[in-house]
């Protein structure tokens, strides 16, 4: 075993030259397109492969559930969305299962393979390495505002925030999730990064303690990356967005890399059209995460 608990998959040598990495992730609807829900999910759970530096996915099998009531054009426009994803993406959806749920859920597994040495893990990161991360922050209260849209009595809650203010937070927060991070995998094969770690379910900040703890450093942030829009709708509805501590999905992969080697990685991002941000510092620590008091937001 190469990596288990703590990784964003579990990873086995097989032979000197071979490593299988496995993930698992599912997760009920978040917006009400089908095949966009479908690409989400998809993109969700190849997104722990590519954090891992690995650009091959060999299988990926799907998980759903459905309730009865449900009709089946939706199950089959999820499945649809899910499959061309992968397809795009050269990752074979090869089958998978299928249940009767109170609940929609989709989502899948993924088994990628790599040489051994090639895997990028979440620990790893050393002092005075720079933190990268690949999109902006935002998921959590864009698609809040999505939600509420729908809901009676949500635009009269909402109509503080302008409309198009809204428009681009949810549009933005669509077309992050359903991004593959597989051009920064590719990236991370050729230029040495130290660590990585997908961002996702446990914000920024907590997805950055895991890597600080498993470094034995600490992480300091300056600059935060977000969603035009996000920060009024996060202010409006009491998400921690500006604390790095909001929830994401499908979301950022965070990189921390040597200063010297930091330059090529820009580069390396720029020539394949990855949004990049440069937003903090690894320090000597115990396992440590800040978020400067006087904290750069950008919106994006």
């Amino acid at each position: 075993m190469l990596a288990g608990p703590w990784e964003n998959a579990s990873a086995v040598r097989v032979t000197g030259d071979v490593a299988l990495l496995n993930t698992l992730d599912f997760f009920t609807p978040i917006v009400d397109e089908p095949e966009i829900q479908g690409r989400i999910a998809a993109s969700n759970v190849t997104s722990d492969i590519y954090t891992m530096g690995v650009a091959k996915i060999a299988t990926v099998l799907s998980i759903m559930a459905f309730p009865e009531n449900m009709p089946n054009e939706l199950a089959v426009g999820m499945l649809k969305g899910f499959a061309d994803f992968c397809k795009e993406m050269d990752a074979t959806l090869l089958g998978g299962h299928t249940i009767r749920n109170p609940w929609p859920i989709l989502g899948g597994a993924a088994t990628g393979v790599s040489h051994p040495k090639k895997i990028v893990y979440t620990r790893g990161a050393k002092p005075e390495d720079r933190l990268v991360l690949t999109k902006p922050l935002g998921v959590q209260p864009a698609m809040a505002a999505y939600r509420m849209r729908k809901e009676e009595g949500g635009q009269e809650f909402l109509e503080e925030i302008p409309a198009d203010s809204i428009e681009a937070a949810v549009s933005g927060a669509i077309k992050l999730m359903t991004t593959s991070n597989k051009p920064v995998a590719e990236i991370m094969q050729q230029i040495p990064v130290h660590a990585a770690t997908d961002v996702t379910g446990f914000g920024l900040k907590g997805h950055a303690e895991n890597m600080a703890k498993l470094g034995g450093v600490n992480l300091f942030f300056d600059k935060l990356p977000v969603l035009r829009g996000t920060p009024a709708l996060a202010d409006l509805m009491g998400y921690p967005l500006l604390t790095g501590e909001a929830a994401e999905t499908a979301g950022d992969i965070l990189i921390a890399v040597a200063k010297k080697d930091l330059g090529d990685l820009l580069d390396a991002l720029e020539k394949r059209k990855v949004e990049h941000f440069e937003v903090g510092s690894v320090l000597e620590g115990d396992g440590e995460v800040h978020v400067s008091e006087e904290v750069k937001v950008v919106e994006v």
